[in-house]
């Protein structure tokens, strides 16, 4: 995130709508996944410091001073872009977890989930985080570690590279036929089916599905004419 000049700040906060303590909630999501990391509360200065060093900063009201998320532990949130409601009275902080973001060790604060028996804290869910492709690998990965008979994704893993890879070939190929019919319809379908089986091969191959968001994180906002042109 760009810096933002002094004038620039001092418009934000004018159009900000803190409450009677001066304070205004801020929701902590993952840039890269998407993920609800956390949420808390800025006063003026902890935005003004999160602006100004690109570093998570919130006003602790239990402590009733100011800090730097990962100050002790190291897990600090760095700053990718900041977004506000239509009210003007909560903000969206996209930033790039450096670890857990939770004092207990999670990803993530929301690892407890609510159901018609109650609040189920033990064990603790990921079912909060991430997208459907994030859901999808993880549903791999319990496939191929608990296979069932009845199970197609537990076939595929079974079967081996050449299982495997076969589908990713022939779902490529469909994408391809799809969009030389210019179908729109049969796009959506075709590039569903491959993105869920490159999710089976990610989990086949035991490469982390957070590895390939980080690589995509990395080059974001690179020139690939560049990249190309120093190969």
């Amino acid at each position: 995130m760009p810096s933002i000049s002094s004038e620039a700040k001092k418009q934000i906060v004018d159009q900000l709508k803190f409450d009677s303590q001066g304070l205004i909630p801020a929701v902590v999501q993952d840039w890269r996944t998407g993920t609800v990391l956390m949420m808390g509360f800025m006063n003026q200065e902890a935005l003004d410091r999160t602006l100004e060093t690109k570093f998570v900063h919130f006003w602790s009201r239990k402590r009733e001073r100011l800090w730097q998320k990962g100050e002790e532990s190291g897990n600090h949130l760095q700053l990718k872009r900041l977004f506000v409601d239509c009210d003007g009275d909560t903000l969206l902080v996209k930033a790039e977890p450096m670890g857990p973001t939770c004092h207990t060790g999670s990803r993530s604060c929301f690892f407890s989930e609510i159901s018609e028996t109650g609040i189920r804290t033990e064990p603790k869910t990921e079912d909060a985080n991430g997208t459907i492709l994030d859901l999808l690998y993880e549903m791999v990965l319990t496939r191929k570690l608990d296979p069932k008979a009845e199970s197609y994704v537990a076939s595929l893993l079974q079967g081996g590279d050449d299982r495997v890879l076969k589908k990713v070939t022939e779902e490529a190929g469909e994408v391809l036929l799809a969009v030389k019919n210019h179908n729109q319809e049969e796009i959506v379908y075709e590039v569903a089916d491959l993105l869920f089986h490159t999710m089976v091969t990610l989990g086949h191959c035991g490469v982390p599905f957070t590895d390939v968001q980080a690589e995509l994180g990395r080059r974001f906002g690179r020139s690939g004419f560049k990249k190309k042109s120093e190969s």
